[in-house]
């Protein structure tokens, strides 16, 4: 699972493909988690898979989960909270 959204960073390079590659996740003692994904950016699909470069940017994003949302797929759940983002609201699940 990824995110498609094309991304024009400030030097001009241009990224369609994003990936989490890690989630960290700190428990609440009551209830629920503070969950942070790193989010890596591509080029393309293509190119992160053929390994053919490291990503053009990496971002943390942080959410606040209820313990329903932990006990599920929390990578998927992450990229929900991520869509729900207003810079992320047109990206489409790859």
């Amino acid at each position: 699972m990824a995110l498609s959204k094309m991304i024009t960073y400030d030097n001009g390079t241009t990224a369609s493909y994003h990936r989490i590659d890690g989630l960290l996740v700190c428990c609440h003692p009551d209830n629920g988690a503070t969950v942070t994904a790193t989010l890596y950016s591509y080029l393309t699909e293509d190119t992160r898979a053929a390994n053919a470069g490291a990503p053009v940017s990496t971002v943390a994003v942080t959410a606040e989960l209820t313990e329903t949302q932990t006990n599920g797929n929390l990578r998927k759940t992450m990229y929900a909270k991520i869509k729900a983002l207003p810079e992320w609201a047109d990206a489409e699940d790859c």
